[in-house]
C-alpha cells in the first residue's frame, strides 16, 4: 500500500491517532505514563501552525526556570509549559538523546532519537533504539529501529537494544543475489535469526525474564547499493532499484522525494491507541511480520521511524513540512536532533528517525551540521 502526502497545510486524516485494531497484548511505548497537560493523544491538530520561536523558558514544577537552545522547530496546537524533565534511576535506562551522522559505503546516514515527554515527566526510560550496518558483500545498507513496549518499563528497552543489534548482525550476511531472487524469504530468515538470538540471550543471561518482558516492535529496511565501480548510468540505474522492508508492530518506513512522503506500510488502523499485538521476541516471528517493497525511483531519502514519529508524519501537515525542509539535504547529528524538537499537541512518545540519502557524496550541494 502506498500513501502519499504533499508539503504544506491540508485537511487532517479522519483517523488521526488511531492505533492498531486489537486491544490484546502488551501496550505500546507511551501507554504506561499519564498524558501531560497538552492534550489527549486522540485530538487532531487541524489548526496546525508553523511558528518560529527563539530560546524558550520552561517553568519547572518547583517554579525554577531553565532555558533551552533556540530552535525554529514548530509548535502545533495549544501547548502548556513543560515541567522539568526527570531522569530515570533505572540501570537499564537509555540516554535521553542519541544522534549520529556519517558515511557508510559511500552513502550518508544520519540518525537521532529523543526520549518522549511521557517518559521525561515521570522519570522512566525512553525505549527507542536504532542500528545500521552494511552487508558483507557490499550489496546494501540495513537500517533498523526498535521500540520497546511501555508496559515493561524496566526491561523493554533492553529487549529493543538486543533485538536491534542481533538483527543487524544477521542482516549483514544478506547477499544481493538472494535479495534479487527471494527478498521476503531473506528478511524472514533475518527476523528468525535475530528473534532466536534474543531468546537465547534471555535464557542464558536474563532469567527469569520472559519474552514479553523484552517485547519490542521493529522495522528493518534493506536498501541496495550500486556494485563497486558501477557509475550512475551503468547497469541497473540506482534510481530504478527497489529496497525491501519488514516490520513487526507499528514502526514504519517513509520515502521522501521533493517534499512528498510515501509509506510502504499503512498507518495504524482504527482501534485503541498505543496498543500493539505484534512484537518480538515471540514463538513465531513469521506469523506477525509484514513485508513491503520500497520504491526508490526518484527518491531523495529513506526514513525509518518508530511509531512516535510515524504517527506525527501521518497526521500533521506542520510536522511533515518541517521535517521535509530539514531533511531535504544530508545533515549531521546536531541538525538531526534539532529536527525532532518540534512540539505537537498530543505527541508525547519517543521519536526516532534513521535516514539515508540517495545522492552520493559528490552530488550533495551542502552538508548541514
Amino acid at each position: 500500500m502506498s500513501l502519499k502526502w504533499w508539503r504544506g497545510p491540508r485537511e487532517e486524516p479522519s483517523a488521526a491517532t488511531a492505533g492498531p485494531a486489537s486491544p490484546a497484548g502488551p501496550s505500546g511505548s507511551g501507554a504506561t505514563a499519564p498524558e501531560p497537560a497538552d492534550a489527549p493523544d486522540t485530538q487532531q491538530d487541524g489548526t496546525d501552525t508553523h511558528d518560529t520561536h527563539s530560546a524558550e523558558v520552561v517553568t519547572a514544577e518547583q517554579g525554577v526556570g531553565f532555558a533551552e537552545l533556540p530552535t525554529e522547530a514548530p509548535r502545533t496546537g495549544p501547548l502548556s509549559p513543560l515541567p522539568a524533565p526527570l531522569l530515570t534511576g533505572l540501570p537499564t535506562g537509555l540516554p535521553g538523546m542519541r544522534a549520529d551522522g556519517g558515511l557508510l559505503r559511500g552513502r550518508w546516514i544520519a540518525a537521532a532519537s529523543l526520549t518522549g515527554t511521557s517518559h521525561l515527566l515521570h522519570g522512566t526510560s525512553g525505549q527507542d533504539v536504532y542500528r545500521y550496518t552494511a552487508t558483507h558483500d557490499g550489496s546494501g545498507l540495513v537500517l533498523v529501529v526498535c521500540d520497546g513496549l511501555g508496559s515493561r518499563p524496566a526491561t523493554a528497552q533492553t529487549g529493543a537494544g538486543l533485538l536491534a543489534s542481533y538483527l543487524c548482525e544477521a542482516a549483514a550476511h544478506i547477499t544481493g543475489q538472494r535479495m534479487a531472487e527471494v527478498p521476503q524469504d531473506v528478511l524472514r530468515e533475518v527476523l528468525a535469526t535475530g528473534n532466536a538470538a534474543v531468546r537465547r540471550h534471555r535464557a542464558a543471561v536474563l532469567e527469569p525474564l520472559t519474552d514479553s518482558d523484552l517485547a519490542a516492535t521493529v522495522a528493518v529496511c534493506w536498501l541496495p547499493l550500486p556494485a563497486e565501480g558501477e557509475g550512475e548510468d551503468e547497469g541497473v540505474a540506482r534510481h530504478a532499484l527497489t529496497g525491501h522492508a519488514v516490520r513487526v508492530g507499528d514502526c514504519n518506513v517513509f520515502t521522501l522525494a521533493r517534499g512528498r512522503y510515501e509509506a510502504p506500510f499503512p498507518a495504524a488502523s482504527e482501534g485503541p491507541a498505543n496498543v500493539v499485538t505484534a512484537y518480538l521476541p515471540c514463538e513465531d516471528p513469521a506469523r506477525v511480520a509484514e513485508y513491503a517493497p520500497v520504491a526508490l525511483a526518484g527518491v531523495d531519502a529513506v526514513v525509518v521511524t518508530t511509531d512516535g514519529l510515524a504517527i506525527d508524519l501521518f497526521d500533521s501537515p506542520s510536522v511533515r513540512t518541517w521535517l521535509a525542509s530539514r531533511w531535504s539535504v544530508p545533515c549531521g547529528p546536531a541538525r538531526m536532533l534539532d529536527s525532532l524538537r518540534y512540539r505537537r499537541q498530543g505527541s508525547h512518545d519517543d521519536r526516532t528517525a534513521l535516514i539515508t540519502w540517495s545522492a552520493p557524496l559528490d552530488h550533495i550541494p551542502r552538508l548541514e551540521p
